[in-house]
């Protein structure tokens, strides 16, 4: 028992310091005054049914950037209207984003000072609800006291990837050559997995945050979409998630019942500095994030075993 509360605590120690190395090193996209005119494709991924586009689209309109083409997705797929595209850069956007002013000039000044062939950007999440406010902050809960993001780009391992399928820019002609769509263009693939697919090529990623830059609403209909999104943050790896699962959601409520109360002072604590610093980081609610915490936390519970039962499901079908 002392064992399992031990680890807890260890756990939740390193969890905040990951978590404050996050908010420390303030991985978020930033704003360059210098312009450059190098040609950019917009494709605007709109492959689900019904997809309005018409704010995206309204968005780039007020872009200070002018060498641009819009690409839409209707019939014809990612990579063909990739290879259409005629820019120096490509830029994917989902079609439940928004972009202001400033976006398209600092991706292509990031993109040429640290050389990548790929910049991601996790979008400023935009809820409207109580059932959004619950749903949207889990992703990056969990990422943010996982992952020291600025790792992505500092470091050639793999393992250090993150990303979003909402928001990625490329470099054409490395993007072209590896065709890396066509390579990973099948259903439920995230951009975490296009994170890790880019570096195992040795080639130089970056994920930033997307400050006042990039914002999504995607609403809380895809939530099988969701789902794979929170578990790609382990490696869709079934096993290490379900410790995580025990650690962070079972693990303190062991404690608290079980364990002093003016020690467990202690994670209570850290959990609220690290809601608190992550809300900072991502232009969440301080407020609503500590006061939602406890339902939060239920369904990251319910989703992640989701996740897990796709992914077992998938596994099952392919050895079919």
């Amino acid at each position: 028992m002392m064992v399992f509360i031990y680890a807890v605590l260890i756990f939740l120690v390193l969890r905040f310091s990951v978590t404050l190395f996050n908010f420390l090193s303030n991985p978020k996209l930033g704003y360059y005054g210098k312009h450059f005119t190098d040609k950019v494709s917009i494709i605007i991924v709109a492959d689900h049914s019904g997809a309005n586009v018409q704010g995206l689209l309204d968005s780039i309109e007020q872009q200070d950037y002018i060498h641009i083409e819009v690409l839409v997705q209707g019939h014809e797929s990612e990579t063909e209207l990739a290879a259409r595209a005629s820019g120096r850069y490509l830029l994917f956007l989902d079609a439940a984003t928004t972009i202001h002013r400033g976006l398209i000039n600092s991706l292509v000044y990031r993109t040429k000072v640290f050389n990548l062939a790929v910049l991601g950007v996790l979008p400023t999440l935009k809820p409207s609800n109580v059932l959004e406010y619950c749903i949207y902050p889990l992703n990056y809960f969990v990422l943010l006291n996982l992952l020291p993001l600025r790792l992505v780009r500092l470091s050639d391992l793999p393992a250090f990837a993150a990303g979003s399928s909402d928001c990625l820019f490329f470099d054409a002609s490395v993007y072209k050559g590896y065709n890396w769509h066509r390579q990973f263009g099948k259903p439920g693939w995230t951009g975490t997995d296009m994170i890790k697919l880019v570096k195992q090529q040795q080639l130089k990623a970056e994920v930033l945050l997307g400050n006042r830059f990039v914002y999504s609403n995607p609403g809380v209909k895809d939530l099988e979409g969701l789902a794979a999104r929170l578990l790609a943050n382990f490696g869709s790896n079934i096993f290490v998630a379900l410790i995580y699962l025990s650690l962070v959601i079972a693990g303190p409520l062991f404690v608290l019942f079980n364990f002093d109360l003016a020690l467990a002072a202690l994670p209570i604590g850290l959990i609220f500095l690290s809601r608190i610093m992550i809300a900072f980081l991502t232009a969440q609610k301080p407020f609503f994030n500590v006061l939602l915490h406890p339902i939060q936390m239920l369904l990251l519970f319910v989703l992640l075993l989701k996740g897990i039962w796709m992914r077992m499901l998938g596994s099952i079908k392919t050895k079919k």
